[in-house]
């Protein structure tokens, strides 16, 4: 039986039998663990370790004295330039690496260098080739020896740490797909997103069909086909929905073909990032630009319509006081004056709709807000879909953004009309309410009570169960892609959020869908409280030290941090400052020296007459501890030199606030 004998077996024949004849490994012939050398200052050798004159293949004696760089340019001539660059240079310690052809295989070496006043000490030592000059071919000639694997293993550790880092970390989604679409390696994020654990991504390929928005299927199958055919793949954003909580984000994706040789798709590499965010902004902007050119031309043809029909309405109310009752044209005319009339009416109320700027609140009546805006919506809905509208009988006071509000109502009835293709009805209540009746799902904050109540209800197809938590997501919509932007929902959420309100829904598929805004009576203080909010009050300060250039400084420093100061150079002024009725100082604060007596009187003056003063010292040429006893103990508040002026300002503001 013939034994297996690790490296290369050549058969010589003898007698007839076999006899093994060992043959080193080409790549261990050339490899190199430990060579070390110690050289002059002339870089000639003083003396080489075993493994390094074994592989210069010459014996330790006849390497001494000869130049370092004659001995490894005898063995490798190519290596010239790279010895003498590495032991040409001046520093301490240096490392190149370099290689060397040898047959058809190109070996790898690392040299290091360390100096010294009395000369260099050297490493030589083979190290494992780059990643992209280790063929799979090559590995059995290089792992043959100990060094080789162990050097392998460090690298293959530090890539698996890299790549760790990468996915756990990477914000989005990095994955390996397969042609057919199932995932070889997905990162973690992949779950979060999509609802759909990691094991089904691996066995089942439909699973990506099903969270991909189906009004975007078609188009990412065209960009796969783009993708096989484009060599530095393709970019492209389309819509996921969770398949747990049904959210639709966007997910911008590169995705690379890999092939075979021959052509043959064999997957995909690729990266996913959540940019719905991004995508929330572009479309506002988008939005934003083109209603705001909407809104000049709407204005301008608007008003020659309303100039048009008001001349209309004139001459047929002149006509019709010219000629009798019972002319035959006296119908006609009244018809006409009748309808000029309303055409005025509802193109005054599309311009009151471009008058005033979001974010600007006022007191509204809910009622005529809700009148106003049926009467018009009612122009614009299919006449399949009935309109009911149910008004308290009471005013409805709300403090709000009414530019906003409208277009909240407007997407509300606009999506209630599409939810009743086939017509149904619609109804558009107000009403006022003591205490909340049991709601489907809320989003926002119950107002204060009493509440008042805007409800919208529908008869239409209905929100299925599962989607309720998700309808005021942004972008989430049923509706093809270019049938709605996903935001109408989205946006009467933030309105609520922003008003102290919230919004409630109510549906039964198949059977139709109720929403109702819930808002917080006014009373009539919130204008004045919200500019109260919006300004701060503009604190009073005396100022009070020697006159000079601090004094100076310090009043300028506090006036640009809005505070209102009156500055006193002596205590007699600051006394009359004090007395005088137009100002209402919150603090009294004083830039002394620690022995300076001349304001401890007024301090004293101050407590004893029981002024509500914050007392506030800056010491200046000293130290706090230096103050005499009495005066520290009237102080509610020390400023020591080193502290910034934003240190100041807090310490103040914490003063004037809550106290010391």
């Amino acid at each position: 039986m013939r034994k297996k004998i690790s490296g290369t077996m050549s058969e010589s024949w003898d007698n007839g039998q076999v006899s093994p004849v060992l043959q080193e490994p080409p790549a261990l012939r050339f490899w190199l663990e430990g060579g070390m050398a110690v050289l002059n200052s002339d870089r000639q050798v003083v003396e080489v370790n075993q493994a390094l004159a074994d592989w210069l293949q010459l014996e330790s004696q006849a390497c001494q004295g000869k130049p370092f760089d004659e001995l490894l340019r005898q063995k490798h001539q190519e290596w010239r330039p790279s010895i003498d660059e590495c032991l040409a240079l001046k520093t301490n310690f240096s490392r190149v690496q370099i290689s060397a052809l040898t047959g058809t295989n190109r070996h790898w070496f690392c040299l290091e260098t360390a100096r010294n006043p009395g000369g260099i000490f050297v490493r030589l030592d083979s190290v494992l080739p780059p990643q992209e000059e280790l063929a799979e071919g090559g590995w059995s000639e290089f792992l043959q020896s100990e060094p080789g694997r162990r050097n392998l293993f460090v690298r293959l550790l530090r890539t698996e740490t890299l790549l760790d880092n990468l996915v756990n970390r990477w914000p989005g989604v990095i994955f390996s797909q397969r042609a057919d679409l199932s995932f070889q390696f997905v990162s973690p994020k992949m779950e979060e997103l999509t609802g759909v654990c990691l094991q089904d991504w691996q066995r089942q390929p439909h699973k990506f069909w099903h969270v991909v928005h189906e009004s975007d299927v078609e188009e990412l199958r065209q960009q796969l086909k783009r993708a096989q055919q484009s060599p530095q793949g393709v970019t492209t954003t389309y819509r996921i929905r969770n398949a747990q909580t049904g959210r639709v984000a966007y997910i911008l994706e590169h995705r690379q073909a890999i092939a075979s040789e021959s052509g043959l798709l064999l997957g995909y590499e690729g990266v996913w990032l959540d940019v719905t965010r991004q995508t929330i902004a572009e479309k506002r902007l988008s939005t934003a630009a083109w209603k705001e050119t909407l809104a000049v031309l709407t204005m301008g043809l608007a008003h020659d319509f309303s100039n048009i029909m008001a001349g209309i309405h004139s001459l047929s109310e002149s006509f019709l006081t010219q000629i009798k009752a019972d002319h035959p044209f006296h119908e006609g005319l009244a018809l006409i004056k009748h309808h000029s009339l309303q055409a005025s009416q509802l193109v005054h109320r599309i311009i009151n709709l471009h008058h005033g700027k979001t974010g600007e609140r006022h007191y509204h009546n809910l009622n005529e807000i809700v009148s106003d805006l049926v009467d018009l919506v009612q122009k614009i809905l299919p006449r399949r879909v009935q309109v009911t509208t149910l008004l308290a009988p009471e005013a409805l006071p709300l403090y709000v953004d009414a530019v906003e509000f409208r277009q909240v109502i407007i997407n509300l009835t606009i999506n209630a009309a599409d939810a009743m293709p086939q017509g149904g009805k619609l109804l558009v209540q107000t009403s006022m309410h003591d205490d909340y009746p049991v709601c489907g799902h809320v989003e926002g904050s119950w107002p204060r009570l009493p509440a008042i109540c805007l409800t919208v209800q529908d008869d239409g197809c209905g929100i299925h169960a599962r989607y309720l938590a998700s309808i005021f997501d942004p972008f989430f919509t049923t509706k093809a892609m270019n049938k709605g932007s996903g935001l109408g929902l989205y946006n009467a959420r933030l309105f609520v959020e922003k008003h102290q309100g919230a919004i409630s829904v109510d549906s039964t598929e198949g059977a139709g869908t109720c929403f109702r805004i819930w808002l917080p009576q006014a009373d009539f203080t919130e204008a004045e409280r919200e500019m109260t909010e919006a300004v701060p009050p503009r604190r009073s300060l005396l100022l009070a030290g020697v006159a000079g250039s601090l004094l100076d400084e310090t009043t300028e420093f506090l006036r640009i941090h809005g505070y209102h100061v009156v500055a006193a150079n002596t205590p007699s002024s600051a006394r009359e400052h004090l007395r005088n009725s137009e100002y209402s100082f919150v603090g009294l604060m004083l830039l002394i020296e620690p022995k300076d007596r001349d304001f401890t009187p007024l301090v004293r003056e101050v407590r004893r007459e029981k002024r509500p003063l914050q007392v506030i010292l800056q010491v200046i040429g000293g130290h706090p501890d230096e103050l005499e006893t009495p005066l520290a103990r009237e102080t509610d508040l020390v400023i020591t030199p080193d502290l910034s002026g934003d240190a100041v300002l807090e310490k103040l503001r914490t003063a004037f606030d809550h106290g010391v």
